[in-house]
């Protein structure tokens, strides 16, 4: 008696945990799919059999078996229950053998859509769930045809986590259809907070005419254009990526490769997205600008040439023509110039006038420029404060020594 003594005392104690399982006998439900009935028959079977006497538990196991086998029936919607198979103890468990009672869903379709951007944008995001459709097939592969309303809600539990994880600023609408003998199940992502309603798009270079990017600028405008729909957020979270991306595709472009030009791509988010794309040379500096001088006495239409070449990423020899319409004279010129962060100097010898110019500029901004220019032969000095409006065409406000004018300049 006292060595049975411990076994009566195990075996009498109150039940402390229930596992269930559920079993497929035609083994074609995904473990995804019988985990959610397990849970199902998890919550009736704690009700039961917690904090119950495991002793009583074993006497009565016939009747709660055929209780079971009932409620069973009826949360497992679009299957039978075929057995259960109960062990009482302190740990109790439950395995639940169970069949589609009719056909199952042999090759779903999965409806993967994305709500509210451009069409390759899409495809860029779907990218970033590359396994979310063959997860969708697998889970519901197998399943009963009758199964599909909470079938869904693993689904959506399933697509919900994902969209959360690699595209939290997204949410996802997830509904299973029964069409034609065929199961479908549509997938609508979709954007939220704010969005990108605007893009304002630039691209330019200060070391070639940008008359020649013509048709690189429109192509990318609509590369750009793309973006249009996107959360701000996630524009935000993949600036850098994004950046990357972009200059990525100019760096394959043919005609960049010809000039030598390397991209600079900043985004700017918000819901008015800036995409600034400046295309610089280590080879060569190149532009043409013409002036006209509003409220200058004289010499108020004239142009001007630059050719130049980098002996260092820092260092430029050039050389520039200019011509002032009024008299038609020209000017040629040879120079030096060094550039340290935005600020740049440059000396400029002058011909036939066989003087001097010392020019200082310091960039602001990439709209808004400083300039200080002494002129030997005339001592005479010039600043002006110039702004972009864009690439081709600035303004300038000029003080010339004895008089104040507005510069407009054209360049090509």
């Amino acid at each position: 008696m006292v060595s049975f003594l411990p076994l009566q005392q195990a075996f009498s104690a109150p039940v402390a945990q229930v596992e269930v399982q559920v079993v497929d006998t035609q083994g074609g439900t995904s473990q995804l799919l019988l985990e959610k009935m397990g849970s199902s028959m998890q919550v009736v079977a704690d009700q039961l059999f917690l904090e119950r006497d495991s002793e009583k538990l074993a006497a009565c196991q016939a009747d709660y078996v055929h209780l079971l086998q009932e409620i069973g029936e009826r949360v497992f919607t679009g299957y039978e229950l075929l057995d259960v198979q109960m062990e009482p103890g302190v740990r109790t468990k439950l395995v639940l053998y169970a069949r589609p009672w009719s056909g199952v869903i042999e090759k779903p379709v999965i409806d993967l859509q994305f709500s509210g951007v451009e069409p390759q944008t899409a495809k860029l995001l779907e990218q970033r769930i590359p396994q979310l459709e063959a997860q969708l097939e697998q889970t519901i592969r197998g399943a009963s045809v009758d199964a599909g309303d909470w079938a869904g809600g693993v689904l959506r539990k399933l697509v919900r986590e994902e969209i959360a994880r690699e595209l939290p600023e997204f949410k996802a609408a997830v509904d299973v259809v029964q069409e034609e003998n065929k199961t479908a199940v549509q997938v609508v992502i979709y954007p939220m907070g704010q969005l990108v309603r605007t893009v304002r798009y630039e691209l330019r270079s200060e070391d070639i005419p940008n008359i020649l990017l013509m048709q690189q600028k429109y192509k990318y405008q609509r590369e750009c254009d793309k973006l249009r729909g996107l959360p701000v957020a996630y524009v935000q979270r993949h600036r850098e990526e994004l950046e990357q991306q972009l200059a990525a595709k100019l760096m394959a472009e043919q005609m960049l490769k010809n000039y030598q030009l390397q991209p600079s791509v900043q985004l700017t988010p918000g819901a008015d997205l800036g995409v600034n794309i400046m295309l610089t040379s280590h080879e060569y500096k190149i532009w043409f600008e013409g002036y006209g001088d509003i409220g200058r006495s004289s010499d108020n239409l004239s142009g001007k040439a630059h050719l130049g070449k980098y002996i260092s990423p820092r260092d430029e020899i050039f050389a520039e023509a200019e011509i002032i319409l009024d008299d038609v004279d020209w000017l040629f010129c040879a120079g030096l110039s060094h550039e340290w962060g935005k600020s740049s100097w440059s000396y400029v010898r002058r011909m036939p006038t066989g003087d001097n110019a010392y020019r200082l500029e310091y960039s602001l901004s990439p709209k808004w420029r400083l300039r200080a220019e002494h002129f030997s032969g005339e001592n005479r000095n010039e600043f002006g404060v110039r702004y972009r409006i864009h690439e081709f065409l600035s303004t300038e406000y000029v003080y010339g020594g004895d008089e104040f004018y507005l510069r407009i300049i054209g360049n090509l």
